[in-house]
């Protein structure tokens, strides 16, 4: 394969779209430190999902054993603080100001794409930094390093890491004063916003997988939806061509590489 090539495609096709769409994977965040959660050393070979990854999990863990969690909880607070978008958010921003890109499509929850200046972006696991009402299911954005600076710091005077401490990291409802939890998506539970994300893919002229396996379900139906109502499918990963069956281009190089080149090549393009 001539990857060169393959870029050089993919920034025509992206430059005479009119409406294109991106959907993407953990694998774009990982370059932003974020770690993965299926990748080999990812979160889920440090901690059991049965255990963290559904609601009663996570209940029953903090109930039972809290201080298991603190080391985790610490260091995933740290990761999300220093994280930063990168040339691949950033390239999605651009291409939105270029007129490309009308959608993203993720399933992250570290709110980078909108850092980085995506304005339509559909995130079907959640928001880790948007907190939700337990009671009246009021929804609020939060500032996100102002927000992990605030827990870290609760976190490290904490005497006791126990689940009333935990419940407490988070500020209560603006509206009923209620206790609040991240608005993400646990095992078990309805992912967010998926009729929407299907009729953009349906809606495209491309779509854009970044960082996808193609293991995470429905979100890896997406690229297979478009290319059925006639998109143009171009798929950016390192590892591995998820989608092979229905894709036009691919490009394998780390999402930053590779959209950043994306990006050059489209405005020599364009002048």
């Amino acid at each position: 394969m001539n990857t060169e090539m393959e870029i050089k495609k993919a920034a025509n096709i992206l430059a005479n779209a009119k409406r294109s769409v991106a959907s993407c994977g953990a694998g774009i965040s990982a370059e932003s430190g974020i770690a993965t959660f299926r990748d080999p050393g990812g979160v889920w070979e440090k901690l059991n999902p049965a255990e963290v990854g559904t609601s009663d999990g996570l209940l029953n863990t903090l109930t039972r054993d809290p201080g298991k969690l603190l080391p985790f909880f610490i260091e995933l607070l740290e990761a999300f603080e220093k994280a930063e978008p990168n040339p691949a958010h950033l390239a999605l921003g651009e291409l939105e100001r270029m007129g490309i890109l009308q959608t993203v499509i993720t399933q992250n929850i570290d709110n980078l794409h909108i850092e980085a200046g995506n304005t339509d972006v559909i995130e079907v696991h959640g928001n880790g930094f948007r907190i939700r009402c337990l009671s009246c299911r009021n929804t609020e954005r939060m500032q996100r390093k102002q927000l992990i600076r605030d827990t870290l710091k609760k976190v490290k005077q904490m005497q006791d890491f126990s689940l009333d401490a935990v419940a407490s990291l988070l500020p209560p409802c603006r509206l009923c004063l209620s206790p609040t939890r991240p608005d993400v998506v646990m095992f078990g539970e309805a992912v967010k916003d998926i009729p929407q994300a299907f009729d953009a893919a349906r809606r495209c002229d491309v779509l854009l997988a970044i960082g996808t396996s193609g293991t995470v379900y429905p979100a890896a139906h997406l690229p297979f939806h478009a290319k059925e109502s006639g998109a143009k499918v171009i798929v950016v990963n390192p590892n591995e061509n998820a989608f092979s069956a229905v894709s036009d281009v691919y490009i394998p190089m780390k999402a930053g590489e590779a959209m950043g080149e994306i990006i050059s090549t489209i405005r020599k393009l364009m002048h």
